[in-house]
């Protein structure tokens, strides 16, 4: 007879972080890292074309408030929904505005809210900047 107990199960929880310059093609690896990950993590096709919408409009927003900086990605898990969020370097908030019909911009935040279950802001742990989040339903 063995008196050792067997320890409980770690859970991990998936994430996945990237830094990329804050530059237009780090839009493209944003939404990649977002569909490889979530793939990986058995999410189904709806749901990850969707989170790769929101993160590239996430890190579109970033990379013009970062003005060539650098931004930190980061893709996880919270209550079984995927959560993805960009850190930049400025403390400028997202402004939510109406874009004209043949605007090429302005839809990202009405995107974002269009598509996440809750989406947000908040201060950087180091104080500099702010991550802008999205917990994506599921």
């Amino acid at each position: 007879m063995n008196d050792q107990k067997t320890p409980a199960p770690v859970h991990v929880i998936p994430e996945v972080r990237l830094t990329l310059p804050a530059e237009p093609p780090s839009v493209v690896l944003a939404r990649e890292l977002v569909r490889d990950a979530l793939t990986r993590w058995g999410y189904g096709r709806a749901l990850i074309h969707d989170s790769a919408l929101v993160m590239s409009e996430i890190v579109t927003n970033a990379v013009a408030a970062a003005q060539g900086r650098q931004i930190r990605l980061r893709c996880t898990v919270q209550d079984q929904a995927p959560l993805l969020e960009c850190w930049d370097p400025s403390p400028a908030l997202p402004v939510h505005r109406r874009a004209h019909e043949t605007a090429e911009n302005g839809r990202g935040l009405t995107i974002i809210t269009a598509y996440a279950k809750e989406a947000g802001t908040r201060p950087s742990a180091t104080g500099e900047g702010k991550i802008v989040w999205a917990l994506m339903p599921i």
